[in-house]
């Protein structure tokens, strides 16, 4: 059994993500060409309750889609379970689209990468902005958000996982150990 730590809770977390929400609403003038893509599976979480968030503010709902980028991984054959592949839903054209491409936690980068293989795959965006709850540093690959939740510091052994509470809403943030040593 692992032992888990609570990183942060709801409220706090949902402050981090009023925070983005304005930060993102400072940074992007028209939302018209706007769209949003949300790594599973915390990212899908962070990525529904920003659309969400932003369709109370604006007024009018924004494109989501979800990505499972599990066959896009490096490191897929070097693993040692296979991934619980889920869907990949993109119900948007994404050409001459601004897409908002959303995570919960950034580390090596490799992820992330996988995403924008996986997003170019289906068409040529005007522009992709990359968008993290939880920036734990750690990069291997040249990546950087354009927008942070929170910057933390963690053992390269841990890692941080979102859960949801009973509401289908983000619940709290743990900290537990690793499962294999591949990273995220």
């Amino acid at each position: 059994m692992l032992k888990t730590d609570i990183l942060m809770g709801s409220d706090e977390i949902n402050s981090i993500l009023r925070g983005l929400v304005h930060k993102l609403q400072e940074c992007i003038g028209a939302w018209d060409d706007v769209a949003f893509i949300g790594i599973r599976e915390g990212g899908e979480y962070i990525a529904k309750f920003l659309v969400e968030m932003l369709k109370v503010k604006k007024g009018t709902p924004l494109p989501l889609g979800l990505l499972d980028i599990s066959f896009y991984r490096d490191d897929i054959s070097k693993r040692s379970f296979y991934p619980e592949v889920k869907s990949t839903h993109i119900p948007f054209d994404v050409n001459a689209k601004q897409i908002v491409l959303v995570d919960d936690v950034l580390n090596t980068g490799r992820s992330v990468r996988a995403a924008i293989d996986q997003i170019v795959d289906l068409g040529r965006p005007k522009r992709i902005y990359l968008l993290v709850l939880f920036d734990r540093g750690g990069r291997e690959l040249p990546i950087q958000p354009d927008f942070v939740g929170k910057d933390i510091t963690l053992p390269p052994n841990k890692i941080v996982k979102i859960e949801r509470s009973k509401k289908g809403l983000i619940g709290k943030a743990i900290v537990t150990g690793v499962k294999d040593d591949l990273g995220t």
